[in-house]
């Protein structure tokens, strides 16, 4: 399948953005789409459950679309979360992303790939260094990183507002499996402020009390 990779060249830091995934790997495959507007960001997996994170409150909400249900997870909470992902971890800091000095295109995109190691699980990234407003894109990304539930952020993995180039592909090796994120589109587009809210007929469901303070 070819990659599709769309993007205005006016695209600013405040624009609405739209990426599109596919999730391979780990009994995940299928799409997925992030949507950002300002500081939220909604992540919809596969049609199975959707993450959505606001920045300015510090907390995430996690919808189950087969129970019609959800769990907010508030600033403190995401906090320890972190904090105890950390400490498992033995560090605090951002493991260094390595170049290889490998170079491979992803759709119509050259990459330059990295590395970098999360304690036992090995990271590949693709990085598309010349792709236009790259910066930009990867700091209204980077909204994500305040959801532990989400993807690897709070430390445990290179900001994505950092990242040399745009990630095109992703890949998450740990005990012999693979979970691999690939980009097939970026798109600058109005999106609809009512999806960072969970519906009205869902449900709270009981979430798991927070991590114990040491």
């Amino acid at each position: 399948m070819v990659l599709s990779i769309v993007l205005a060249l006016s695209l600013d830091a405040r624009a609405d953005l739209v990426v599109k995934q596919r999730v391979e790997g780990a009994g995940m495959s299928g799409e997925q789409t992030v949507r950002v507007k300002d500081n939220k960001a909604r992540c919809d997996v596969a049609g199975a459950i959707s993450v959505i994170v606001d920045r300015t409150t510090g907390e995430t909400t996690t919808l189950s679309h087969a129970q019609r249900g959800y769990v907010t997870l508030d600033a403190a909470r995401s906090k320890a979360l972190n904090e105890k992902l950390q400490k498992a971890r033995g560090s605090s800091e951002a493991p260094k992303l390595v170049a290889t000095g490998k170079k491979e295109k992803i759709g119509d995109q050259s990459c330059d790939v990295f590395s970098a190691d999360v304690g036992t699980v090995k990271l590949t990234y693709w990085l598309a260094k010349s792709y236009p407003n790259f910066a930009a894109i990867n700091a209204q990304l980077d909204v994500l990183e305040n959801a532990p539930d989400a993807n690897l952020g709070g430390g445990l993995a290179p900001r994505t507002k950092d990242l040399p180039g745009l990630p095109m592909k992703i890949q998450m090796e740990t005990g012999g499996q693979k979970v691999i994120v690939t980009t097939l589109s970026v798109t600058e587009e109005k999106v609809d402020p009512g999806i960072f809210t969970a519906p009205k007929d869902y449900k709270e469901l009981p979430s798991t009390p927070p991590p114990p303070q040491p």
